[in-house]
């Protein structure tokens, strides 16, 4: 005899993409701070030190990816609260 409870358990759940745009944990919060922090100071000194193009335009990459994340953590942040 076979429980209803235990139906579910064989359908493999769907993925949701957006869920990844949504931070919740602090370890979310703390890679974006530096991520933002590292990417962009590191352009700004790859800038001034002479640096290849494509390498400053990487680490700024990483920065504004960084600030992104950071934002959407607060922004997450404030609408759960």
């Amino acid at each position: 005899m076979t429980h209803s409870s235990n139906h579910h358990s064989s359908r493999r759940r769907r993925l949701r993409p957006w869920h990844w745009f949504k931070p919740r944990g602090s370890r979310t919060l703390a890679l974006g701070i530096c991520a933002a922090v590292g990417g962009l100071a590191g352009s700004a000194r790859g800038a001034v030190d002479g640096m290849e193009i494509l390498k400053v335009l990487g680490l700024l990459g990483i920065g504004i990816l960084g600030v992104l994340l950071t934002i959407g953590y607060i922004v997450n942040y404030a609408k759960e609260r």
